[in-house]
């Protein structure tokens, strides 16, 4: 690696670093009825991109993301395949559940499923993450777990980002290794 290729990447990490802790700060901001709100309409929206789909990913939401535990009580995934991530030494999978009783808290203090059936193929997931792009760029918490998972899908798999329009931004600094979403849903 070269001089300035050094010097552009760690430019690259500043500015990432400093977006995500902008992104933070104005999570901290969002009142609860508001991200109530928000996100009642972020999971309608998924509900009808859910159409035709057999298996959805999903992820359960931390108290600054869009609350997509609301897709249940709204009987938006009803007739899915339904799984959720889990983390074992920094490698992401997935698992399917019958319901929202069968996440714990795993290791981040991020609900998730024991170990357990893995879907054959997910048709669809959703993704975290910080701020997205409408052109699909993602800017996610900074460990590369969904990155990395994300990359060894297949391409059918329509991946979507979900997130508060404040988090939708014109321009994400984006690396070779950071993977787009095919379609981002914010309110």
């Amino acid at each position: 690696m070269n001089w300035a290729t050094m010097a552009n990447t760690r430019s690259q990490f500043s500015d990432k670093s400093r977006l995500r802790e902008s992104i933070r700060e104005r999570l901290k901001e969002l009142s609860e009825g508001e991200r109530h709100t928000r996100s009642v309409r972020i999971c309608e929206t998924l509900g009808r991109l859910f159409c035709g789909k057999n298996s959805l990913g999903l992820f359960a939401p931390t108290p600054a993301e869009p609350d997509l535990d609301l897709l249940w009580g709204l009987g938006l995934l009803e007739n899915h395949l339904i799984s959720y991530p889990w983390c074992k030494d920094g490698v992401l999978s997935f698992c399917s559940v019958l319901s929202l009783s069968q996440l714990i808290p795993g290791r981040f203090g991020i609900r998730e499923p024991a170990p357990g059936p893995k879907p054959e193929q997910l048709d669809l997931i959703v993704v975290p993450g910080l701020a997205f792009t409408a052109e699909g760029s993602r800017l996610g918490r900074g460990a590369g777990f969904y990155d990395r998972f994300l990359s060894s899908v297949p391409h059918s798999t329509v991946k979507i980002g979900v997130c508060f329009e404040f988090q939708c931004l014109s321009e994400i600094p984006q690396k070779s290794h950071d993977v787009k979403m095919d379609a981002v849903v914010c309110a």
